[in-house]
């Protein structure tokens, strides 16, 4: 069935001249490139994921004879993968098209999707914070707030937060709980651009406090308390500390705010107090 769902997926690639497929299966393709069109092999761990998912809706009803196989193809396998295949081109710096060809081969669904990830939540959110903040200093926080989401620091869950632009005005409204680590060092060094200094930041996550980050991608600061209130702010209950501080900086000043949360591992983004996306940990797999 793969073969026959890839030769068919190129097929329709070249005829709406794209050249990448996406590919969610538990087998894997070898091939790089066939036919001029590149292949893209998506985690394995996302299709046990969905495998999973479909299985326990199954067991507990009747799901298929219920709700019919277009609601599985279109609200379980369509949207769900829709927004996780659209995030992980973001974050892998993967050509950002129209229209992806995505190739599903499970035991629960078989077929070949073509969605528009400029539709996408994280696309939308990004082109949103573009207004103020370089879209690539964005990948860059995401890419290592996404690390943290999913694997912790030494067998530890993390939270932490990232503060982007205005930082003069962020920073009068802050203070510095610790000695600030990427004080005294060169610019160079310290840009969050550059994927040398991840595991550094991934490292000095762990203390308490925020970063801060210029709008040139430089890390001014790292374990600084917001000293803002969140008593006006209308954001969605369950919140902690964090995310009502980081809310609240980013109604206070023109920075953008992307926090990583502890118990949960998703990752939200906040722009003029209000939330414009959340990733949920599912979406990290």
């Amino acid at each position: 069935m793969l073969e026959l769902l890839l030769k068919n997926a190129v097929r329709i690639a070249k005829a709406i001249n794209e050249n990448q497929i996406f590919i969610i299966s538990n087998s894997y393709v070898d091939s790089e490139v066939i036919d001029g069109v590149r292949i893209y092999n998506v985690p394995k761990k996302y299709s046990t994921y969905i495998e999973s998912v479909v299985f326990s809706l199954e067991k507990e009803y009747d799901l298929e004879k219920i709700l019919g196989t277009e609601f599985i193809e279109k609200m379980i396998i369509g949207h769900h993968t829709f927004e996780y295949v659209s995030s992980l081109a973001y974050l892998k710096n993967i050509p950002i098209s129209d229209n992806f060809v995505i190739l599903v081969n499970l035991e629960s669904y078989q077929g070949i999707l073509i969605l528009n990830p400029k539709k996408s939540s994280l696309y939308n959110a990004i082109i949103e914070c573009s207004e103020r903040v370089d879209p690539e200093i964005i990948r860059a926080i995401l890419n290592v707030a996404v690390s943290l989401a999913a694997k912790g620091r030494e067998g530890k869950t993390i939270g932490t937060a990232f503060i982007v632009g205005d930082v003069r005005e962020v920073l009068k409204r802050s203070r510095q709980l610790v000695i600030n680590p990427f004080e005294g060092h060169s610019v160079e060094v310290r840009n969050i651009k550059d994927p040398y200094i991840w595991e550094t930041i991934r490292e000095f996550a762990q203390l308490d406090g925020v970063f801060i980050v210029d709008d040139d991608g430089t890390v001014v600061s790292a374990g600084r308390y917001l000293d803002v209130s969140a008593s006006d702010l209308k954001i969605k209950p369950g919140l902690g500390a964090r995310h009502m501080a980081c809310a609240a900086i980013s109604q206070e000043t023109e920075a953008i705010a992307i926090v990583v949360s502890e118990s949960g591992g998703d990752i939200t983004i906040f722009k003029d107090g209000k939330e414009i996306l959340r990733l949920s940990s599912i979406f990290l797999v």
